[in-house]
């Protein structure tokens, strides 16, 4: 004959009861939650880059006739390995995750699209051509993969960010070359890039522009964006621990700051 289950008293089915209920795991809740943070999160991380770009880059960015061979490879990477390093630290040291700068290149390529497309293409006529965004998509996947690999914020900043300059300028050299080749216009051999900013008219004239081509830097065997593109991997590494300031001490500080670590 069996021998007969023990009974268990109602106070201890209770608490197994609650103990399932703490140990569950909400995977809909949590899914939905995460998905609600990080769609919430590319519109705050999307304009913190825009806006860092614009104030920093400006026309350089912009224009196709601004996108010269010497400022251009200085002034862009620097203006956008700001924000990407700052939310580089915020995932690294929240989560473990090597995804802060792609993460924000991404936001930032469809908010900068968005812009371009229905404020400046759809709203004023200008062709996308004329005023596309850089891509620093690529940039961020390598400076991403140099942190997974070193996890070390020196080695990063190091490499890194003279990555980050080098693939900015590679990733979208390739885009604007084509603009770069000679034309005859007018009786003057000007760049294609040239002609578009004369048909196109706005507040600033391509006169300026050409004086910035005769610079200092030309004495450099006559080339200047390789001597830019080193200066402006030199650059990056400042806007880097610029970035690491913001992350450091502007977001995560406040919160380690009021909030008591278990």
């Amino acid at each position: 004959m069996a021998a007969a289950t023990p009974a268990i008293s109602p106070e201890l089915r209770k608490r197994r009861e609650l103990g399932d209920l703490l140990r569950k795991q909400y995977r809909w809740i949590d899914r939905t939650w995460d998905a609600v943070f990080w769609i919430t999160a590319v519109f705050i991380v999307a304009g913190a880059a825009d806006i860092t770009k614009l104030l920093f880059a400006g026309d350089w960015d912009f224009w196709t006739d601004w996108k010269d061979a010497q400022w251009w490879p200085v002034l862009t990477p620097f203006a956008t390995i700001i924000i990407p390093s700052a939310l580089q630290y915020i995932q690294w040291t929240a989560w473990r995750f090597p995804t802060g700068a792609t993460y924000t290149s991404v936001c930032l390529f469809f908010a900068s699209w968005l812009g371009r497309y229905f404020q400046w293409h759809v709203a004023e006529g200008y062709p996308l051509n004329f005023v596309y965004p850089v891509t620093t998509v690529g940039a961020g996947l390598i400076m991403d993969l140099i942190l997974l690999e070193t996890k070390s914020y020196i080695l990063t900043s190091l490499f890194g960010s003279a990555a980050w300059a080098f693939f900015v300028w590679a990733y979208n050299y390739v885009s604007l070359a084509p603009f770069l080749q000679p034309a005859q216009f007018m009786h003057h051999i000007v760049t294609v890039a040239d002609v578009q900013g004369i048909a196109y008219l706005r507040s600033q004239t391509p006169e300026y522009l050409r004086h910035i081509e005769r610079g200092t830097l030309r004495s450099f065997l006559g080339e200047t964006q390789y001597v830019a593109l080193v200066f402006g991997m030199s650059v990056s590494i400042v806007g880097y621990w610029i970035g690491q300031f913001i992350g450091r001490y502007l977001s995560v500080w406040p919160i380690r700051r009021y909030i008591k670590n278990y």
